[in-house]
């Protein structure tokens, strides 16, 4: 059996879902290195490590029955030699996050968010309408401007893509990734 047809035949009906650049061991203990100290004086509550990615799309609910589909995408999705350089750390007040941001998106990452959100629209999944804005999430619930801290640059090679999942438990929530797919 395929990983996708497994994946569809084990799903409750429907599951939340995004696609995202998903880091390795090694580059998860960097960003936590880098930008740890951000997130713990921010405020608010602090990513787990685990949790630590870069949306590329994020579809909400999907029907499990379109898993093998999406696995399908992702296989055909090819990841550019690039890097994302988060060198800034901003307060985004409206969602109440402290992130790590860039000061110049590389092109190459604009133009593989903007197929992939271009493709999931032309199957009729539900895509964001807002610009996108590459980013990584250190903290949630931050309601106040937190204190300057200051930015360490980090260039995340990109180098593996992912389809996870979003789980609501009792301390927010919990990401796993469902499959992923290497340069």
């Amino acid at each position: 059996m395929s990983a996708a047809a497994q994946l569809a035949s084990t799903a409750p009906e429907h599951r939340r879902l995004f696609f995202a650049l998903w880091p390795d061991a090694a580059l998860r203990a960097r960003l936590v290195e880098t930008f740890g100290a951000a997130a713990a004086v921010a405020g608010g509550r602090a990513v787990h490590p685990d949790n630590l990615h870069v949306t590329l799309e994020f579809l909400g609910s999907v029907a499990s029955s379109r898993l093998a589909e999406l696995a399908s995408l992702g296989e055909a999705t090819h990841l550019p030699t690039a890097d994302l350089s988060l060198d800034t750390l901003e307060w985004w007040p409206r969602p109440a996050l402290r992130v790590a941001g860039t000061s110049r998106p590389a092109g190459a990452l604009l133009d593989l968010q903007a197929q992939l959100r271009l493709t999931l629209g032309e199957r009729g999944f539900r895509v964001d309408s807002r610009a996108f804005r590459p980013h990584l999430t250190l903290a949630r619930e931050v309601r106040a401007t937190p204190p300057l801290t200051r930015v360490a640059r980090l260039d995340w090679s990109l180098t593996e893509l992912a389809l996870v999942e979003s789980h609501a438990d009792a301390g927010g929530s919990r990401y796993t990734a469902l499959a992923r797919w290497p340069r």
